[in-house]
């Protein structure tokens, strides 16, 4: 049983296809820099099989030509022979609102409603939506799921995602905190408990999904009861080049002083977050380079993010009353032992017995063996999570 998943952005497809039974990835891809018009246009193919990676341009005319090459590209690598030996496909899709809390079949009804609430990820949706059709003409009779970034968090209480605004905007507009990331958060809480040997049903973790897109989830139980991603994913953390939480007074001060809706929208969206902050890159890796030189710039933005990190996963533990194990994943959280350090150090009150030589190996457990709370690394894998929902829902 071969199952594909696929992750369309707006300017990018990105795709796995598994062998269902052993979990093992055939083939990995990834078309970037895809027009977003129906016009012919040159984009990067990334390829990785059995891993070994090659790189080639490609002439593809929208997202559309992208799937069609993906396809072809299955056959004439000799990973399928026939579209007819993919079973599924498991489609990421970033926002599924209030109506979706778990994986669902994509049939007539929910593309419908899809359409409804594609206004709530205005860059995303859509063009997922569109894949979608584009899969179903191209692989008639291949039953097909949708996976939402949303769903692991509808599992949040009314206190948690309501904004302290009237309540008839909710019921009007949904306007609510959804959090995002949620396959992600999903899989390294399930993973963690996996490696800590523990019932997830009895642990209370804090997942950090720390990469160029940033959230923090609360994980009671093994469901999310708060999450620092919002109503969008501009709340919460500075990220990259996003401005995370502020005070929304600042917007309308801005707009007194000269500034467009537009222009506060590119800044707070594409030139705040480490890039805002230290003037230097949006890049993680790019910031400690400076910070290792002395740079003042970068010293302040590694400074402002640690301090995010630790107020929430401060708050999250009091929110769970009490606290069983800190989980750090994506791009930073796997790879920056001084994030990580500094995070952590300042979390000793809460029983973080932070082992140096572990978390500089980058050590699955970075904590003593005493630790009352567990700290760890565990490096993301959402399009297995997908498999998995995906293989789940076929088999039930």
């Amino acid at each position: 049983m071969k199952i594909l998943i696929v992750n369309a952005g707006s300017s990018s497809l990105k795709f796995q296809l598994f062998d269902a039974q052993t979990e093992a990835v055939l083939i990995k891809g990834h078309y970037d820099g895809i027009g977003l018009s129906d016009s012919e246009s040159s984009c990067e193919r990334k390829l990785v099989i059995d891993g070994t990676a090659e790189r080639t341009s490609c002439a593809v005319r929208g997202h559309g030509g992208a799937i069609g090459d993906m396809l072809e590209t299955l056959r004439a690598k000799g990973i399928i022979a026939d579209r007819r030996e993919i079973t599924a496909v498991g489609h990421r899709v970033v926002h599924g609102a209030e109506r979706y809390s778990a994986t669902t079949l994509i049939d007539d009804t929910m593309m419908a409603e899809l359409g409804k609430i594609a206004f709530l990820a205005p860059l995303h949706n859509p063009v997922g939506i569109a894949c979608i059709e584009i899969l179903i003409r191209e692989l008639p009779g291949v039953r097909q799921y949708a996976v939402f970034d949303t769903a692991f968090h509808q599992t949040m209480p009314e206190e948690t995602y309501l904004y302290g605004l009237p309540y008839a905007l909710y019921k009007k507009f949904g306007i609510r905190k959804y959090g995002f990331h949620g396959t992600s958060h999903k899989y390294v809480a399930l993973r963690a408990a996996e490696i800590l040997g523990r019932n997830i049903a009895e642990l209370r973790m804090i997942t950090c999904h720390l990469g160029n897109g940033q959230s923090i989830c609360a994980v009671k139980y093994g469901r999310s009861v708060d999450t620092s991603m919002g109503f969008t994913p501009l709340e919460g953390l500075p990220m990259g080049t996003r401005s995370g939480s502020f005070d929304p007074e600042i917007v309308f001060f801005l707009l007194g002083h000269g500034y467009t809706a537009e222009a506060i929208k590119a800044m707070i969206n594409k030139e705040s977050g480490l890039l805002g902050l230290s003037g230097i890159s949006s890049d993680h890796r790019a910031i400690m380079e400076a910070v290792h030189a002395g740079d003042a710039n970068a010293i302040r933005a590694e400074k402002v993010l640690e301090n995010r990190i630790v107020c929430t996963i401060g708050a999250y533990a009091a929110e769970m009353g009490g606290l069983d194990a800190v989980v750090f994943t994506g791009g930073i959280g796997e790879k920056s032992p001084e994030l990580r350090k500094g995070v952590l150090q300042s979390l000793v009150f809460l029983g973080i017995d932070l082992d140096d030589e572990k978390n500089e190996s980058h050590h699955t457990i970075l904590t003593r063996p005493d630790s009352r709370v567990s700290a760890m690394v565990v490096p993301t894998n959402e399009e297995l999570q997908i498999m998995r929902e995906a293989r789940a829902a076929l088999n039930a």
